[in-house]
């Protein structure tokens, strides 16, 4: 599997990037039935909708990275998705993962070399 770049997003950047590929954290909310599609809270706190093109084959919970192309109205058509296996010890950061997309959107080139 061949490395796609992407731009890693919280829940309000994500507007900005319409049609092009992103990396989300989301925490899962609720699963549709269909298992075609979820919502999930961002890092930010918005609710962010991920349209599946393959019903989910496992209940999804906590947080997941959501590899897909950004659609319009919050949402995003998903390629791929991570799972953590968290424990107390190991949360997931929120408040920092915000913040690391805060200062990569500010940051343009930053792993250009020169």
């Amino acid at each position: 599997m061949d490395f796609e770049p992407r731009t890693i997003v919280n829940g309000a950047q994500l507007k900005h990037h319409p049609g092009k590929a992103v990396s989300i954290h989301l925490f899962v909310d609720r699963a549709e039935t269909d298992g075609r599609s979820f919502t999930g809270r961002s890092s930010d706190g918005l609710n962010i909708q991920v349209v599946l093109s393959q019903p989910l084959s496992e209940l999804l919970h906590g947080w997941v990275e959501v590899i897909g192309m950004a659609g319009s109205n919050e949402s995003v058509r998903c390629k791929e998705i991570i799972t953590y296996k968290e424990t107390e010890e190991s949360a997931f950061d929120a408040f920092g993962h915000d913040a690391l997309c805060t200062f990569l959107a500010n940051c343009k080139d930053i792993f250009q070399m020169s």
